[in-house]
């Protein structure tokens, strides 16, 4: 991948997509090969889960925890992903996983990161989350890796796409409509 692009990794169910994220972000070691991230990235992570940590927290605790931020401006970009007035104190237990993925990635977008590697990120997400999902990675300025099952999503955020299958990645230039037929036509 080169710096800026906005790359989709596809294909069935059970064929490595969440383990090779995984790969990428060191949470687990190849078995052989090596994994090699530039020295300049800097990459944050949005697991299938979302935000995860101290079940008592508040949101405003959560964030700040990750974003050095003084209470006002937390408050303000927390509204940017709709936590809105007292949301702001709701315990994170008390969190939908859609709610739980618009945290985690406000974070993201309000630390030094200059990559995301998302893993499913439009799981669980309401309509309204959708729309600031997908307004948060046209505004990113990064590069963008994401796995998902959403062709719309994929359609509107992502080109090339990977198809991986069999153990191997296949590259495909154009959105994931694009890649689909390329890869019937092979």
């Amino acid at each position: 991948m080169k710096f800026g692009e906005r790359v989709a990794v596809v294909g069935k169910n059970g064929a490595g997509k969440s383990t090779l994220l995984r790969l990428l972000t060191g949470e687990i070691a190849p078995d052989r090969g090596e994994v090699y991230i530039g020295p300049s990235v800097q990459a944050g992570y949005l697991s299938q889960q979302g935000w995860e940590g101290d079940p008592d927290m508040t949101v405003l605790e959560a964030f700040r925890e990750e974003v050095p931020a003084d209470a006002g401006t937390a408050r303000q970009i927390l509204d940017r992903f709709l936590f809105y007035g007292h949301s702001v104190f709701r315990k994170m237990r008390d969190l939908s996983g859609g709610e739980r993925m618009r945290l985690r990635l406000a974070q993201l977008m309000h630390r030094d990161v200059n990559a995301l590697i998302l893993d499913e990120p439009t799981n669980h997400l309401d309509i309204d989350s959708r729309e600031v999902l997908e307004e948060a990675l046209r505004d990113f300025r990064g590069t963008i890796l994401a796995v998902s099952h959403d062709r719309y999503f994929l359609n509107q955020l992502f080109a090339p796409v990977y198809w991986l299958e069999n153990g191997t990645l296949t590259r495909y230039e154009g959105n994931y409509d694009e890649a689909r037929r390329k890869r019937a036509e092979r």
